[in-house]
Formats: structure tokens, C-alpha cells, sequence
């Protein structure tokens, strides 16, 4: 008989926290950035192009509440935007840092296009966040695995994935309550992923 397997979920959660830790240790998200974050989205995507077909992906999502700590991770899908000439098939990483809190907002909607109702711009390097001046309301650190060059997700769709969020928390709860802080953390093996993505990003 097999071990306890996880849910879609916790699986995201697993991959966003090598994520963010892996831009972390090599010096392109800074600690500053993350502390002084309002949310955070890390998703795992792919492009396909010439005589391949199809884009997608998934990750999740989190918001930092009143209290400083940071809500449950809601779960979404992504189709990748039809940007430049893709050859073959190119797998990346992305962390969308939401710096405000009309940023956080528009991942509660259903179905997000990025770079529409919230403009994209590249985010610092390591520690030079620069001045209140020159935040914007969405930073993109992007790490591509494949041999598509330039990469940059303005026309990515992220669409809530409400049956993978109802499987983890139970039927009821939208991104926007779990964004809100409306679902509680608990105990057990079932929690361990989120609790693991929570600590990296505390």
C-alpha cells in the first residue's frame, strides 16, 4: 500500500518554495523585496511553438495580512501569452512580487491577464530595491529551463483553479477568502508543504 501522495496543491506549494528559494540563494530576489512584499504568486509554466503546440502551467498565490504573516496559498493555472517565436519547448519559473495591495486584488478575480489591469516591470536584483519612487505594482523575476530567449509573461492568463483550492480547504472558499486570511492554518501531514512555503516566505 502507498504512503499519503498530496493533493495538486500541495504539490505547487512544494515547487514554489524550491522556487523562491533558489532566486533567493542566487542573489536575484533580495530578502527586502520579499519583506516588504503584499503578496507573492510563483508559478511553473511552459511555451510551445514551430511544430509543438500548447502553453501552460500552474502555481499559487498568497497575500500578506494585517498582522504580518502571510494567508494560505490559492492555487491557479496559467496559460502562457503568445509573445516572440518560440522553437521547440521552453520550460520556466516565475515569482510575481505584488507590491500593492490593488496588485493582490486582481489575483482574487477569477480569470487575471498579466500586464493588463496591472502593469509588469522587471524586479531588482538582489538588494537594489531602490526608493518608494520606484516600486511598481507588479515585479517579474523570470528563470527560464528551455532555449526560448527574452522571455517576459505580459499576456500570461492565471485562472483560479477553484476545484483544486475546494480539494485542499473544502468546497466554499474562494481565492479572495483565502487571500483575505479566512481559512485557518491546521495541524497534520496535510499542511506540511504550506506550512514549509509560509516559513520561507516569514
Amino acid at each position: 500500500m502507498g504512503g499519503y501522495k498530496g493533493t495538486e496543491l500541495e504539490k505547487d506549494c512544494d515547487k514554489a518554495t524550491k522556487i523562491i528559494q533558489a532566486f533567493i540563494e542566487h542573489g536575484k530576489i533580495s530578502q527586502q523585496v520579499i519583506q516588504n512584499a503584499r503578496g507573492i504568486a510563483v508559478f511553473t509554466g511552459f511555451r510551445a511553438g514551430m511544430y509543438f503546440a500548447g502553453s501552460g502551467g500552474s502555481g499559487v498565490v498568497l497575500a500578506r495580512l494585517a498582522d504580518g504573516t502571510w494567508s494560505p496559498p490559492s492555487a491557479f493555472s496559467v496559460r502562457s501569452g503568445g509573445v516572440g517565436l518560440v522553437y521547440g519547448v521552453d520550460f520556466y519559473d516565475c515569482v510575481c512580487v505584488l507590491n500593492t495591495p490593488e496588485a493582490v486584488e486582481a489575483y482574487t478575480n477569477p480569470e487575471l491577464e498579466l500586464g493588463g489591469s496591472v502593469s509588469l516591470a522587471a524586479g531588482p536584483i538582489g538588494g537594489n530595491v531602490g526608493g518608494a519612487k520606484d516600486v511598481k505594482p507588479v515585479w517579474t523575476y523570470t528563470r527560464s529551463k528551455g532555449i526560448y530567449g527574452g522571455l517576459t509573461v505580459d499576456g500570461t492568463v492565471i485562472k483560479e483553479k477553484a476545484s483544486e483550492n475546494a480539494e485542499f480547504y473544502g468546497p466554499g472558499f474562494s481565492t479572495a477568502q483565502i487571500l483575505h486570511g479566512e481559512v485557518k492554518l491546521q495541524e497534520g501531514e496535510k499542511w506540511l508543504a504550506v506550512r514549509r512555503l509560509l516559513d520561507t516566505l516569514q
